[in-house]
């Protein structure tokens, strides 16, 4: 009969090598929530570009819809003030919810939106009035007029901005939970209908 070698004996753990993986364990628990932290504000900067990317777009969109002619703001027809206005809101809105933009709030229409909030100024020689009251005039001056000068004259401004409410993923007590992000977009008024 044979018998089996004895298993050769294993002395146990020193305790220098205990004490070195209960440390890896310390320094892992310290560090993690630091990692997590960083990952998550990389993430939330991105959503945040991705944001103002789409706002901006969404006010440009708007602020050329609103220079293309000359005859949106005719002091003579203030039905082409309203209805310009109301397309460059929906234009606005739309363009925004078209880029999935997060946390946007509007009609089912895409006709408003309250977030991003639309709002519209005409600007000319440094005085400013705002869209829905102004009657296409500013500071005296009829914008339409205006465009229809010749290129030497100063053309009146169509002013859009949008404000927009940024949530982040994670609020901490030192942070906010939110944060206003506005983009504006300026256009010079041209009468750019084809004859």
């Amino acid at each position: 009969m044979t018998h089996a070698s004895p298993r050769p004996f294993a002395p146990p753990a020193s305790p220098d090598r205990r004490r070195r993986s209960g440390q890896s364990v310390v320094e892992f628990a310290l560090v993690a929530p630091i990692l997590f932290f960083m990952v998550i504000m990389i993430a939330d900067f991105g959503r945040l570009y991705t944001a103002a990317v789409a706002i901006e777009s969404a006010a440009r969109e708007a602020a050329d819809y609103g220079a293309f002619s000359a005859d949106h703001w005719s002091s003579t027809s203030p039905s082409n003030i309203t209805a310009t206005l109301a397309e460059m809101e929906r234009r606005a809105c739309t363009a925004a919810a078209g880029s999935h933009l997060e946390g946007y709030a509007g009609d089912p229409g895409n006709a408003s939106c309250t977030n991003p909030s639309f709002t519209c100024s005409l600007e000319w020689g440094g005085s400013s009035a705002s869209c829905a009251s102004s009657g296409g005039m500013v500071a005296g001056n009829d914008c339409s007029a205006i465009a229809a000068q010749p290129k030497t004259t100063e053309a009146c401004t169509v002013h859009v901005r949008l404000d927009y409410t940024f949530r982040v993923i994670l609020g901490l007590v030192s942070f906010p939970d939110s944060f206003p992000l506005g983009r504006d977009s300026r256009f010079r008024i041209t009468d750019l209908t084809p004859s």
